[in-house]
């Protein structure tokens, strides 16, 4: 474990020198529900149609949408961080991962199964429809080794288990505060089997030594509270390297922000 609670000031506020990122509101067609979705694309400084790029899927927590990363300052963090010559250029992609019809922020039903379950299908909306669609429209750099998957709180939950379930697709894994469910757990009165046992939460042997893994949290999180501990531990039982990072903070952007400036300065290094 390692703390680091230093930021540069405005890392997430303003840009350096100009040099912004640009945005990009699109709309794909799912296969799974049926209809049109909607997904952010930020676009690095510079960017070239002649050069190819690898790509970071960044996921939103459980009352967010496509939406919810710009509230971290997104834009400013990749921008600087490049601006600074400390990360390479990258395209992010913010879909909306609540994998049903109805798929609005802040659901009347927000704390149930049924809800939760849309979040699970983000491994068969990103595999079927979003990466291809993002490599049909973008000039994308293909292999695990290019491709990242991060996120907070219930995006959390879904990076590792995107991650971990598909490693063959997933070079780098982020989970910010990342939630329950990836055990069996029972919370708030709801009850899930989890997404895995504890012995299947590792990396196979092939991906051990080519994956950057990383699970932050924050130092006073009341909502997903010992969550991220857990998954450490069993990751650390398992054989499985990783960075753990605590911040000072609770479930908010605070962390998430800085879980963010750490993780995209990991990725895409080899």
């Amino acid at each position: 474990m390692k703390r680091n609670n230093i930021m540069p000031d405005g890392y997430n506020q303003k840009y350096i020198k100009g040099k912004g990122a640009k945005w990009c509101h699109l709309s794909y067609y799912s296969s799974i529900t049926l209809s049109k979705r909607n997904l952010n694309v930020l676009i690095p400084y510079g960017y070239n149609e002649k050069k190819e790029y690898p790509v970071l899927y960044l996921l939103h927590g459980i009352g967010g949408d496509e939406n919810e990363w710009k509230d971290a300052g997104v834009e400013y963090i990749i921008s600087n961080l490049l601006a600074e010559h400390k990360i390479k250029e990258f395209i992010t992609v913010m879909p909306n991962i609540r994998v049903r019809a109805d798929d609005k922020a802040n659901p009347e039903d927000i704390f149930t199964l049924g809800h939760f379950k849309a979040f699970d299908m983000s491994i068969e909306e990103l595999e079927k429809n979003i990466m291809p669609f993002i490599e049909n429209n973008f000039k994308i750099k293909k292999g695990r080794e290019n491709t990242a998957v991060a996120g907070l709180s219930m995006g959390g939950r879904e990076a590792l288990y995107n991650g971990l379930a598909r490693p063959g697709a997933f070079g780098y894994i982020g989970a910010f505060s990342p939630a329950y469910g990836i055990f069996s757990y029972t919370n708030n009165g709801i009850t899930e089997e989890g997404l895995f046992t504890k012995e299947e939460f590792r990396l196979p042997d092939k991906y051990k030594d080519n994956t950057f893994l990383m699970i932050a949290n924050g130092d006073n999180d009341m909502v997903t509270k010992e969550q991220a501990h857990q998954y450490h531990n069993v990751l650390m039982g398992n054989n499985t390297k990783h960075l753990y990072k605590i911040y000072i903070g609770g479930h908010d952007f605070t962390v998430w922000g800085k879980s963010l400036y750490e993780f995209v300065q990991h990725i895409f290094n080899v």
